[in-house]
C-alpha cells in the first residue's frame, strides 16, 4: 500500500528521534523478553552504527492505520474517554527514557488519574496470549515502562484478533518491576554511552544487523578470532550433524507413516485422538509445470 512522501518523512524523524534514549518498545529488548530482537542489535542501533529506519513491513503498517479504529472501539466498548497519547514524552528523572504512547485514558469514577492506553493487533493464531484478561510479557513490560515515564498507575490494551476479534484488559503498575527493570535500562544506555556494546546472543536479529554494519566481506581481510571460537566452530559443527540427523529421520519416518496410511486420507492410533492427514499442496507455477504433492500434518479427528 502506497505511503504519502509526507507520511515517510514523518516516519523517518520519529525513528531517528528514538535513537535520543529508550521507548516503550525498546524496554522487552532490555529485559530480554522480546522474541524478535536482542540487546546487541538495540545497541547497535541506538548507537547510530546500523540504520533500521526502513525495517518496515506490511504488518506493521497495518497496525498503524488500524490504530485509530481500535482506539474508537475500545471507547464504545468501555464508556471511557481518550485523549492524545504522549509523543517523544521524556521522563524528568531518567532523561534517556522517553515514551510514545498510543492515547492516554481520562479519569472516570473508580479510577481517579489518567491511564496509559495501547493498542494493538495480532493474528487469530495468538488469541489465547490474550484470552481473559492476559497480556504477552514483551507487551505488559512496555506498559510499565509508559507507567514510569508517564507518572501513571495503570493502563489498558485494546486488541484486534485476526481482524475480526476484539479484547481489552486494564493493567496496574508495578514498582516491584520497574526497579529491576530501571536498573537494566540505565545499565543499557551507560553502554550505549561509552560505546561498549552488550554481549551477542547469536540471536537472528544480531545476524541481520551484522550483515548492515559490516556488508559484503573483505576479500583479503584476516582476523584472529578469540580463543573461545574454538568452542564455538564445535557448537557449531555438532548443530549441522544434528540437523543432518533430524532432516533424515524425518525423511524416515515420514516415509514409513505414508507407507503404513497408502492411498488413505486420515490414519489413526489407537486410544489417540490424533490421525495423520494427507493434504494436497499446490505449488505456484514458475519455470516448470505446476504440480501437486502430499503433505503429512497431524490433525484432530472426529
Amino acid at each position: 500500500m502506497p505511503v504519502t512522501t509526507q507520511a515517510q518523512d514523518e516516519r523517518r524523524a520519529w525513528l531517528e528521534a528514538r535513537k535520543q534514549g529508550i521507548g516503550g518498545s525498546d524496554a522487552a529488548t532490555i529485559m530480554g523478553v522480546n522474541p524478535w530482537h536482542s540487546p546487541y542489535a538495540l545497541y547497535l542501533e541506538k548507537a547510530g552504527l546500523v540504520d533500521t529506519s526502513d525495517d518496515d513491513n506490511e504488518r506493521m503498517l497495518w497496525g498503524r492505520k488500524l490504530e485509530p479504529l481500535i482506539a474508537s472501539h475500545y471507547a464504545e466498548v468501555t464508556g471511557r474517554k481518550l485523549a492524545p497519547g504522549a509523543n517523544m514524552h521524556f521522563s524528568a528523572e531518567r532523561p534517556h527514557l522517553f515514551a510514545n504512547t498510543d492515547r492516554t485514558i481520562l479519569p472516570f469514577k473508580g479510577r481517579p488519574k489518567a491511564g496509559v492506553y495501547e493498542g494493538k493487533t495480532t493474528s487469530a493464531y495468538n488469541v489465547e496470549e490474550w484470552r481473559d484478561g492476559k497480556v504477552p510479557l514483551y507487551y505488559q513490560v512496555q506498559l510499565q515502562h509508559y507507567c514510569y515515564v508517564e507518572e501513571a498507575e495503570w493502563g489498558s490494551f485494546g486488541v484486534l484478533v485476526g481482524g475480526q476479534q476484539f479484547l481489552w484488559s486494564d493493567a496496574s503498575r508495578n514498582d516491584r518491576f520497574l526497579k529491576s527493570y530501571l536498573r537494566k535500562a540505565d545499565e543499557f544506555w551507560d553502554r550505549v554511552k561509552n560505546n561498549d556494546p552488550p554481549p551477542m546472543e547469536g540471536h537472528p536479529s544480531e545476524r541481520k544487523a551484522l550483515g548492515i554494519l559490516y556488508g559484503a566481506p573483505d576479500g583479503e581481510k584476516a582476523v584472529d578470532l578469540p580463543e573461545e571460537a574454538h568452542e564455538w566452530m564445535e557448537k557449531l559443527d555438532a548443530a549441522k550433524e544434528a540437523v543432518k540427523t533430524a532432516d533424515a529421520d524425518k525423511r524416515k519416518y515420514d516415509t514409513l507413516i505414508r507407507g503404513a496410511m497408502g492411498d488413505a486420507l486420515f490414519g489413526r492410533l489407537s486410544g489417540v485422538r490424533f490421525g495423520y492427514k494427507l493434504a494436497v499442496e499446490h505449488k505456484k507455477e514458475h519455470t516448470r509445470k505446476a504440480s501437486s504433492s502430499r503433505v503429512l500434518r497431524k490433525v484432530k479427528t472426529v
